[in-house]
């Protein structure tokens, strides 16, 4: 099983120590790194960490969060499934062109008790080089949401993304009707 202290070591070759606000280790493996919100070059930084922190042995699911603070004048307001899903249009596929809620790629949203947001969401293919950069965007969005506390976003391959999954109104946009 993977030891703290191996992934400190890996999280300090990779990013400077005044950067990085917690690390934790479970029993399972899994690793949770908190860097701060100003960590200088996050999307190579996120990139490395993840691919390093991949290779070791006994390594469980990795989180790699960013420090945030909670937007302001968001005490009282509701937040629901669907606020976030229309935030998340926002979110364009660079190589595609396409919002990520129309192209299919969120699978869930939960709303939790204390406004912390969940996502499922996958990508087109396992490979797709924007990956970071869209789960980012992801995350920054719903951030931007007054009253949301944090924000998960978990990314997965199961089921696989399709064309299937593509929106009617997007489908017929792109001709797949």
């Amino acid at each position: 099983m993977v030891t703290k202290e191996e992934v400190e070591k890996i999280v300090n070759e990779i990013v400077d120590g005044k950067f990085v606000r917690s690390i934790e280790v479970n029993d399972k493996g899994d690793v949770t790194v908190t860097l701060a919100k100003d960590t200088p070059d996050i999307d190579n930084v996120l990139i490395r960490l993840h691919s390093e922190l991949g290779k070791l042995e006994g390594i469980g699911l990795i989180t790699i969060n960013r420090e945030r603070e909670v937007q302001d004048g968001g005490e009282n307001v509701k937040l629901t499934e669907d606020m976030i899903l229309e935030k998340l249009k926002e979110v364009i596929d660079p190589e595609i062109g396409i919002d990520v809620v129309n192209l299919g790629l969120i699978y869930e949203v939960k709303v939790r008790p204390d406004n912390t947001v969940y996502v499922k969401m996958t990508m087109t293919t396992p490979g797709c080089p924007m990956t970071m950069w869209i789960l980012r965007a992801v995350e920054d969005k719903i951030l931007e949401i007054p009253g949301v506390k944090d924000a998960e976003i978990e990314l997965t391959f199961d089921p696989p993304w399709t064309p299937d999954r593509i929106s009617p109104e997007y489908k017929k946009r792109l001709g797949l009707y």
